[in-house]
């Protein structure tokens, strides 16, 4: 069974071992992440920022559940799990579809997923808002500080939805 943890994202690694620890290595994280450059630094990203799936059987019963509540690395785990189960293997699903040979989401994922708005990753304008006002074929029109850029959809821009 999948749930979503929010950790702290200095302690990911810290988590994850703990986790394993507790649950006799049989868990499976899951992180969608992009890979990006800004000038020439290599950067890697989770798109959930620091959320993380996590899976194990034993995640059915609320008990085994509990006892991790206290792992090192944790805030806590998002309630409702058992029944977001289909949504959860629906996103995961998507996201898998959409990543490379390296497990890093490719730029198609996100011309999906954004419809109204985004912040830039990298290039020029990063860590920019913007508001999508035309999406076709080839181009991405977009306002930006209300400048009206197109940006080339095979151009090496990452972006996130907002």
């Amino acid at each position: 069974m999948w749930i979503v943890a929010k950790i702290k994202s200095k302690e990911s690694s810290v988590f994850k071992q703990q986790l394993r620890e507790k649950l006799k290595n049989e868990v499976k994280f899951y992180e969608p992440k992009v890979f990006y450059k800004i000038k020439n630094i290599k950067k890697i990203k989770n798109i959930l920022g620091s959320y993380i799936f996590c899976f194990n059987e034993k995640f059915k019963d609320y008990s085994h559940l509990n006892s991790t509540r206290y792992t090192k690395g944790l805030n806590y785990f998002l309630k409702d799990y058992k029944n977001s189960q289909n949504d959860i293997l629906k996103f995961i699903t998507f996201c898998k579809n959409y990543e490379d040979k390296n497990g890093f989401l490719v730029k198609d994922f996100f011309k999906k997923i954004i419809h109204k708005r985004g912040k830039f990753l990298n290039g020029p304008l990063a860590n920019l808002v913007f508001e999508i006002l035309e999406n076709n074929k080839n181009n991405l029109v977009i306002n930006v500080r209300q400048k009206k850029i197109q940006i080339r959809k095979n151009s090496r821009i990452f972006y996130l939805p907002t």
